[in-house]
């Protein structure tokens, strides 16, 4: 039985179709939620299993150059990869965790954090969860019918490392 969809990822072109599929399915949760739209230059594929994981950073590596390391490995993309309405052009592989069973996530590019938190995280609490770090916040959008989550962060340059 199959319990994710997309893994266990073991080829670029399965990896492209993930990308695709989280991205779509990032704006459409982004649109559901507030109804508008925002664009997203940085997305992250989840891996499920310890050995896709460690296919997926070497067909990452092959993409891009690393420009971080949490949760796994990020890349600046040699290419970006053309999406509707714009292009990835970071791609994070997140290492298996059991609480994350979605195919991947995303940061949605907000120019003002603090317009958008007020406006929508109070208003939207069934979708929208604030997240606190030590140097930094971020919210979380999620809904029980989407398999990708998405983030909105108080310090965008963080989506970016």
């Amino acid at each position: 039985m199959q319990l994710y969809r997309f893994s266990p990822i073991k080829t670029k072109e399965q990896l492209l179709e993930a990308i695709f599929h989280v991205h779509a399915t990032s704006v459409r949760l982004f649109t559901m939620i507030t109804g508008e739209t925002a664009p997203i230059t940085s997305l992250t594929i989840f891996a499920h299993y310890p050995a896709e994981f460690e296919i997926l950073k070497k067909i990452q590596a092959e993409m891009g150059t690393q420009v971080g390391d949490v949760l796994g490995p990020r890349v600046v993309l040699h290419e970006p990869i053309v999406v509707e309405g714009g292009a990835i052009t970071h791609l994070r592989i997140r290492q298996p965790d059991p609480y994350h069973g979605q195919v991947g996530s995303n940061d949605y590019d907000i120019a003002d954090y603090a317009t958008f938190k007020e406006k929508f995280l109070a208003a939207k609490p069934n979708n929208l969860r604030l997240l606190v770090r030590p140097d930094y916040e971020l919210i979380e959008f999620w809904d029980p019918d989407f398999d990708v989550t998405g983030y909105v962060l108080s310090d965008p340059a963080r989506s970016k490392r």
